[in-house]
C-alpha cells in the first residue's frame, strides 16, 4: 500500500490560477493577501502538477515513512489534498495525487515552469510533483468531508490545525482516507457544468402559462434531487409543506435545506416569496454546524438543466456564492402588499 500523506491548503474549484473561488479559510497569508501559492497546485506544466503547501518547515519523512534520515525525498506517495469547507466547515478532501515525489524541503522553481507559476511577479514554490494524469482533482459540490467542524479527536490521531498530516497506521483517520479513496474515479477528468449559464436580472426564463411554469419548476427540483441521490443524500420532497425549501436532503449527520428555482432560459436568477426569503434570513442568524441551507437555480430546466446552487460562505457575512467560487447573489429586496376588494356602496362618501 504507497505511503498517504494529507496537504492542507485553502479551498478553491480549479487550483489553475483562477482566483474567483479563493476561499482563505484561516491561513494567515492568504487572509491578508487574497492569494496563496496553492492556486496552481492542479495546474499541468508539460505533463506536470506541482504542488505548494503553506509553509511548514522541512519534513521529517525519516519519522513517518520507510527512508533514510538523510532521504531528499518520498517516492510514489499518495498524496491527499485537503481544504476548510467554505459551507460546512471542517477539512473536505478536494484532490488526490498518486505516484507522487514529496520533499523533504520547499523547491524553487526555474526557467519555463517558474514562468508559469507566476503570481503577481513572483514564482509560486513548491513541496511535491505528479505526473498531471495521476492527479485528480473532484468538483466543488463532490468533495467529501474528512474531518468534521468541532469533530472531538476522542484520544484518537487526527489532525488539528497542522498543515501536514500523517495518518498512523489502524487509525480512524487513515481508515477514512482509504474509504474515500476507493470511491474516487482516478479516470474521469474533472468538469464545469455551468459554462453554458450566464448570470442576468433580466426575467426572460420567467413563464406567464401557469402549466409550463409548474413543469419547468418540477424539471428542475427532478434534476437537483437526482444530483444530490448521486451524491449519496437521501431526498424528501417538502414542497407542498411551505417550509420555504422544497428538498431535505440528508446524508449521514449533514442535512441540506434546498429552495430549487427553476427557469426555462439561461438567466440565473430567480425571485423568493416572502416565506422563502425569511427561512433563509433566518438560516443566516442561527446556523447550524450539520445543518445548511442552499438555494439551487435551474436553468435550461426543460432541456438540458444545468444546476447552480448557492451557499453562504463562511466567514463572509450574507455572502452566497456557487461552490466554485464563479457567482454571488445579489438580493434586491422589494415590499409587499395585500390586496382586498372594499364595495365602493359601503365606503363613504
Amino acid at each position: 500500500m504507497p505511503d498517504i500523506i494529507v496537504f492542507h491548503t485553502a479551498w478553491m474549484a480549479k487550483y489553475n490560477g483562477d482566483r474567483a473561488s479563493f476561499s482563505a479559510g484561516g491561513f494567515k497569508y492568504a487572509v491578508e493577501n487574497g492569494y496563496g501559492h496553492e492556486m496552481l497546485n492542479f495546474k499541468n506544466i508539460d505533463g506536470v502538477c506541482y504542488g505548494y503547501v503553506p509553509p511548514t518547515g522541512n519534513l521529517h519523512l525519516e519519522k513517518h515513512f520507510d527512508v533514510s534520515r538523510h532521504a531528499e525525498t518520498l517516492e510514489g506517495a499518495t498524496v491527499i489534498w485537503t481544504a476548510p469547507h467554505p459551507e460546512q466547515g471542517g477539512r473536505a478532501v478536494v484532490g488526490v495525487w498518486r505516484n507522487a515525489t514529496v520533499f523533504r524541503e520547499v523547491q524553487h522553481p526555474k526557467g519555463k515552469v517558474a514562468r508559469q507559476r507566476l503570481i503577481d511577479g513572483e514564482a509560486a514554490s513548491y513541496l511535491c510533483t505528479a505526473k498531471a494524469e495521476d492527479c485528480v482533482l473532484l468538483e466543488p459540490d463532490a468533495r467529501p468531508i474528512f474531518v468534521a467542524p468541532g469533530q472531538p479527536r476522542n484520544g484518537q490521531s487526527w489532525p488539528g490545525q497542522q498543515k501536514v498530516f500523517y495518518p498512523k497506521f489502524g487509525s480512524p483517520a487513515l481508515k477514512l482516507l482509504n474509504k474515500i479513496l476507493k470511491n474516487i474515479d482516478f479516470g474521469k477528468p474533472s468538469t464545469d457544468g455551468r459554462s453554458d449559464s450566464k448570470p442576468s436580472t433580466k426575467r426572460s426564463g420567467w413563464q406567464a402559462d401557469v402549466e409550463r411554469r409548474r413543469k419547468i419548476e418540477e424539471a428542475a427540483v427532478l434534476a437537483v434531487g437526482l444530483k444530490l441521490e448521486r451524491l449519496g443524500y437521501a431526498i424528501e420532497s417538502v414542497e407542498k409543506e411551505n417550509l420555504g425549501y422544497d428538498l431535505v436532503a440528508t446524508r449521514k449527520e449533514e442535512v441540506l435545506h434546498v429552495e430549487v428555482k427553476g427557469r426555462s432560459g439561461s438567466d440565473v436568477s430567480a425571485e423568493l416569496t416572502v416565506n422563502e426569503f425569511n427561512c433563509l434570513k433566518n438560516y443566516q442568524k442561527q446556523r447550524s454546524p450539520n445543518a445548511h441551507y442552499r438555494v439551487a437555480i435551474v436553468t435550461d430546466a426543460l432541456d438540458k438543466p444545468i444546476i447552480n446552487e448557492f451557499v453562504m460562505v463562511r466567514g463572509q457575512k450574507s455572502q452566497w456564492c456557487t461552490l466554485d467560487g464563479k457567482w454571488r447573489l445579489n438580493f434586491e429586496e422589494r415590499m409587499a402588499a395585500r390586496l382586498t376588494s372594499v364595495s365602493n356602496l359601503e365606503m363613504p362618501e
